[in-house]
């Protein structure tokens, strides 16, 4: 942080500019964090004093104050005023606002003079008038001296302990031999004093997520009954005797007796029908029995519609 620079009157006359009237928010970079963050966490808003100033006993002498700057002309305004600075815990300036009865304060931080609190006068007792005598002036009770805390202080009034009596019951708990070593070693084995490290914890083995599952999901949206029929009017629509047109004289073809070709036949018609009656039998909840005089039922019907 560099040196302070004493307050100037624009910059007390740009902080009134915006505190009167009231009813207008402080730009951001003209407010002390310390303003700024109350601002921020009781979520003031400037139609509230508190939004200018801390809350205290003089809280309408400031507003009425504030109210007769807002009647006084620009050109009415003064151009001077009479400043004092302070050194608490942190630098200020208090500005006097003639025939008013107030001080506006501002706190040096980053560098320059932000606003953040309007008071009633008069100025602080330990208030001066150069920010050269706050610089040079000894804190009080302190004969020249910088008042810096000792960083040992705080380990020397620590305990009241002696020395010597500590290292005498230091030695009295330090075992004299090394099997005295290894027999306090065992007694506190397991404890939560034993140096030996506690085996690692054994891995839980975390069960597979069950997937849901249905063997309903695996068959077409169709209706079965409806894939059923159609089926089964395929199959007796075929023609028993082909046509002439596609007549063809199998024994100059293939040298296989036609009682083999009619066996696969069956057999295919066997197979389709097996698939058929198994994908109509997974939908049902009945028993074997009575699903298969059930299909036997309906591969009857079909075969008898022309």
């Amino acid at each position: 942080m560099g040196a302070a620079a004493p307050l100037d009157a624009h910059s007390v006359l740009t902080i009134l500019h915006y505190i009167s009237p009231t009813i207008q928010p402080l730009p951001p970079h003209l407010v002390a964090s310390q303003l700024a963050f109350r601002q921020s966490c009781l979520k003031l808003t400037p139609d509230e004093p508190a939004y200018l100033f801390w809350p205290s006993s003089d809280d309408q002498h400031i507003l009425d104050a504030l109210e007769l700057l807002q009647q006084r002309p620009v050109d009415d305004m003064p151009s001077h005023f009479e400043i004092r600075y302070t050194a608490d815990d942190t630098l200020c300036a208090h500005a006097d606002l003639p025939q008013t009865g107030i001080r506006l304060v501002f706190q040096w931080e980053d560098d320059t003079w932000k606003y953040t609190n309007a008071a009633k006068m008069p100025f602080p007792a330990n208030s001066s008038r150069s920010l050269l005598d706050l610089e040079i002036r000894p804190a009080a009770g302190d004969a020249g001296q910088k008042n810096t805390p000792d960083p040992d202080s705080y380990w020397d009034s620590y305990g009241e302990l002696d020395h010597e009596d500590a290292a005498a019951e230091f030695e009295r708990e330090q075992p004299e031999t090394n099997g005295d070593y290894w027999d306090l070693y065992n007694s506190v084995q397991g404890s939560g004093d034993s140096v030996v490290p506690s085996p690692a914890p054994e891995k839980q083995r975390h069960d597979l997520h069950p997937i849901p599952f249905s063997y309903a999901d695996m068959h077409p949206s169709t209706d079965p009954m409806e894939s059923l029929s159609d089926r089964l009017e395929a199959l007796s629509q075929r023609p028993s005797v082909p046509d002439e047109e596609t007549v063809v004289d199998w024994e100059t073809v293939v040298d296989s007796p036609p009682a083999i070709d009619g066996a696969r036949e069956a057999h295919a018609l066997k197979e389709s029908l097996r698939g058929v009656y198994h994908l109509w039998r997974s939908i049902r909840k009945g028993s074997d029995l009575a699903d298969k005089q059930t299909f036997l039922a309906i591969v009857h019907e079909v075969l008898e519609e022309p």
